[in-house]
């Protein structure tokens, strides 16, 4: 088995680049949970966390790595992660911040005739049920008035 140092110095950066980009994943899922701060969401996001870095980790080690896993493939992950961690994330975290306060506003402005629809649909509802209502009454009436004309009909000979 030979050592190619190129290859290694390729997995080397690939690594670091992995780490970084997990640290980065980790920052934009953190600005969703700062924003929402609800249970659901920090369990909802630490799972595509989880779920996500897990499956970049396996990618990479069974691709890069032959489908084994080189040991000085995890410090320099950890050497990425704590690289953006320390540099990268200060300088992200407005540029998260920002965008997703542009996509809450987006979803809030296209809520909004869905909101409307949603309201026209409750007043037909609600419209339907009065006609609905007003009808069956109309009805009885009607059959009461027909059962009491033909009642007098049959006495009056």
């Amino acid at each position: 088995m030979e050592l190619y140092i190129r290859l290694q110095a390729q997995t080397i950066a690939a690594a670091f680049a992995l780490g970084v980009a997990a640290v980065l994943v980790y920052e934009l899922l953190r600005a969703l949970r700062v924003t929402w701060r609800r249970r659901g969401v920090t369990h909802l996001t630490d799972l595509v966390y989880v779920l996500v870095v897990g499956w970049a980790f396996l990618r990479f080690a069974l691709s890069i790595g032959q489908g084994e896993l080189r040991l000085y493939v995890l410090p320099c992950a950890a050497l990425g992660a704590f690289f953006s961690w320390r540099v990268l994330a200060p300088i992200f975290r407005p540029i998260w911040r920002f965008w997703l306060d542009v996509a809450a506003q987006m979803g809030r402005w296209l809520w909004q005739p869905v909101r409307i629809f949603l309201i026209f649909c409750k007043k037909v509802w609600d419209l339907a049920e009065k006609a609905i209502a007003f009808l069956k009454k109309y009805s009885k009436i009607k059959i009461y008035r027909k059962k009491g004309a033909q009642a007098r009909d049959k006495e009056a000979p």
